[in-house]
């Protein structure tokens, strides 16, 4: 659980990394935000579009797959 001054680098740091690189490994991964209306679920999943620090989960989820993905030229990988 994170409080309200929390970066979104630290959300996705603490809550998605591990999961990346299990997914990348060939494990399933989810990640579920929950919370009353107004908590800032969909600001921590897609991220703000003023400023690139801002970015969610979603987008650096992306990133973090491909970068991943680059770094293993010795395994085929596909994304569908």
């Amino acid at each position: 659980i994170f409080d309200q001054k929390a970066a979104q680098h630290e959300v996705f740091e603490g809550i998605a990394k591990d999961i990346i690189a299990n997914v990348i490994e060939g494990y399933n991964g989810t990640i579920f935000a929950y919370g009353q209306t107004g908590s800032g679920k969909t600001f921590t999943i897609t991220g703000g579009p003023e400023r690139y620090e801002d970015r969610g989960i979603i987008p650096r989820t992306i990133e973090a797959v491909f970068g991943l993905a680059e770094e293993r030229k010795n395994v085929k990988t596909t994304v569908s």
